[in-house]
Formats: structure tokens, sequence, C-alpha cells
């Protein structure tokens, strides 16, 4: 699961890392090119409760596979690209067809791991996209002064096929039918482990969940910052910080290799402060804390003049919301239990909805004032925003299931 995140994140940031070229040939301007950053997040919104509730009812196995081979499919398609037309179509499909992808994951998670190993088990997969974001701009550049940037896409299209295989022919939807875990391993397992009953969706207690509709708009807030780095950020180092394509790939390297290492720190606080106080504050207080940091270095990034100071404060920003990525997603498993796929696919689809106006937003903001730092002042409320939310949520009130 590591891998796969490592490979979503490679191919998610490849246009980002590719769009001052692509807009360049197909004739974009900056609203364009957001549309198509928001046209995938859309789809992926719509499609990510169904994928978590098919990897809660059937099982990650098949699904995963799936998800990635259609990923692979339009990453190549990406790079077939002809018009402005095409590509919205073409990343809508690609978003479509991803999504599901981390609650499967989660649902994944919830059969393997017993309960304390939860937030860590959360934090290795997610430090795999960090790992994988960071890397992407300065491959993808090295790889376009090669290819150009068409060949790019095909190549990491490659990536994830080679990875659907692994994957089903090596993983099982249970330990108890995979044929390499051992009697000792399975009872480990087993200690703390809800049992997987494949109950049937309970909707109504879903929606009636205050834990489920404060974890969207928490989330909402996250996503938002998320994809001005997933999206916008090498434009913005190269146009709003005047720095050299060849310095673009490493200045995007430094907020993901900060947040891959905060991301696994998160993840065993929170689970280390779950064995000495109530998991409420063990999740809540980490994620209070990320993310009024976060706010206060994104607005730093956006008032100073110095590039130094900027990419400093930038980096810092993200790893202090990405703190808070597994304990969010350790939440969705505590609240979920035997639904964890259907809670943290909800979290993930309605609190994608960030995602879905910040690139389009972001782009209009740009285009309209010539100016960047509106969207990180924006940025740093919404972290705010989010914070304040995690007073709502008690990862102590389980979600009701009916069997």
């Amino acid at each position: 699961m590591f891998g796969l995140t490592l490979v979503t994140y490679l191919d998610r940031v490849c246009i980002s890392a590719t769009a001052t070229v692509m807009s360049a040939e197909l004739g974009l301007d900056k609203a364009q090119m957001g549309d198509v950053f928001s046209a995938f997040v859309l789809g992926y919104v719509l499609f990510e409760i169904p994928g978590g509730w098919l990897a809660d009812r059937f099982g990650a196995r098949t699904l995963l596979t799936r998800i990635v081979l259609w990923w692979s499919a339009f990453t190549a398609l990406t790079g077939l690209a002809w018009s402005y037309g095409s590509l919205l179509a073409i990343r809508f499909l690609f978003g479509c067809g991803e999504a599901g992808a981390f609650p499967g994951c989660a649902s994944a998670i919830s059969r393997w791991f017993p309960f304390a190993e939860r937030g860590r088990a959360q934090a290795v997969i997610m430090v795999g996209s960090r790992i994988g974001a960071a890397f992407a701009p300065g491959v993808v550049i090295a790889l376009m002064a090669l290819t150009g940037w068409r060949p790019v896409f095909w190549i990491f299209a490659g990536l994830g096929v080679v990875w659907a295989a692994l994957w089903q022919r090596w993983y099982r939807n249970t330990p108890e039918e995979h044929p390499d875990v051992t009697p000792a391993e399975l009872e480990a397992i087993r200690e703390g482990r809800v049992t997987q009953s494949h109950a049937k969706a309970d909707w109504g207690a879903l929606l009636r969940s205050r834990n489920v509709w404060m974890l969207c708009l928490m989330y909402s807030g996250y996503t938002w910052g998320l994809y001005f780095y997933l999206t916008w950020l090498p434009t913005y180092l190269e146009e709003g910080r005047g720095l050299g394509l060849n310095l673009v790939g490493l200045a995007a390297a430094g907020p993901f290799l900060v947040a891959a290492s905060a991301n696994y720190f998160g993840g065993w606080l929170t689970d280390r402060l779950s064995r000495t106080v109530p998991l409420r504050w063990a999740r809540r207080g980490p994620a209070v804390a990320g993310l009024l940091l976060a706010a206060v270095f994104i607005a730093i990034a956006a008032e100073a003049q110095s590039n130094t100071v900027a990419l400093i404060a930038l980096a810092l920003s993200f790893g202090c919301s990405d703190l808070i990525l597994p304990i969010c997603w350790a939440t969705c498993l505590d609240v979920g239990r035997e639904q964890a796929g259907l809670v943290s696919g909800t979290m993930n689809s309605l609190g994608q909805l960030g995602a879905v106006a910040a690139p389009a937003v972001i782009g209009r903001i740009v285009e309209s004032t010539g100016s960047w730092e509106l969207p990180l002042l924006i940025s740093a409320g919404y972290y705010v925003v989010s914070a304040a939310a995690w007073f709502g949520i008690n990862a102590e009130g389980r979600l009701r299931a009916s069997g």
C-alpha cells in the first residue's frame, strides 16, 4: 500500500510539473488549467463513497487492482490530450477511476492491523504519497528534457500496471486467507481487531453522525491547502518566486519531504498518546496544533519578500498540516470500525470539496490579480476553520452499523 500511494502521487503531481509546457502547447490560460486540475478532483469526489463501501463489502484485493489499472489507463491518455475539452474529460474520468484507493487502504488496515498500530500503519501509507509527490517534479522535468511532456505520462502509467499485477498475486482480503501468515501473527492481528461482518451500510446512521459531518468539514480545509501544493506549486515557484525551471523540481520537493516526516510523526504521536490520554484527545490535540501552525507558516510565506523565507515557511506549513493526515484516517477507523471504508470514503469525498474548488479558484485569482498572496492567505484562514472543527469530532463515538 506504501507503493500504491507512491505511484498515485507520482501520477497526480505529474500534470502540475508539466502544466507550463502543456498549457503553452494546448493554448490554455491559468483559469482553464485550474479547471483541468479541478476536473480530476470532481470525478474523485463523486465515486469515493461507493469505492469505500465496495472495499468494506468485497475487500480491497480486486477493488484496488481495478482502480490502479483504470488510473494507469487515464494517465497514459493524458499524454494524448489534444485540446482543453479532451483534457477536461480525461482528467475527470481519471478522478472517477482513482476514487476508492485510500478508503480501500483504510478498509485493508482495519482487517490486517490491531487497534494500537493503526495510526502508524496509516502514516506509513501516507508517507508513500509524499515521497511520490516530492520526487515527481524533478523526475518529470528531467524526463521532459529527454522525451517531451507526453511520453512522461506513458512511462508513469506503466508503473501502475506493474503494481496491480503484484498486488493481485500477493494480497488477500483477510490475514486468515493468506498462506504466509503464521498462527502467532494471526493471533496478534486478531487482538483488538473488529470482526469483519460484511454488514450492510447503515446510511441513516452515517447521515445522522455529527462526527462524520465534522470530519468532512475539517478535511475540506486540509484538502484546500493540499491542492495548492499538488497543482499550482511548480507554477508558483516559477512565476511567483522567479525560480528557473532547473530549480523548480528541487524546491517543489522540499514541502513533500517535510510532509513525509511529519506524516510518520503524526501517526506515531497519536498512537503513543492513545495509551495515556482519552482517544478523543489523542486524535484532537495533535491535529489542532498542526493546523494552527500550518496557518501561521503559510501566512508568513504569503507576506515574505525573501524566497528563502517563503520556501522554508511553505515547507513547514505543509509539514504541520500533513501531520494530521494519519490522524484523520485513524479517526475514520475509530468511528467506522467494520465500516471503516464507508466512513473514510465519506470524509475523503465530501472533504474533497475544498480540493475541487482550490485549483480553479486559485487559477482565477492569479489570472485576474497577478498575485499569489491572496490564495495563500485564504489557505491560512481555512486551516483555522479546520482546527475549530476538531472540537466537534469525538474519536470515541462509534458509528452504529446494522448487520
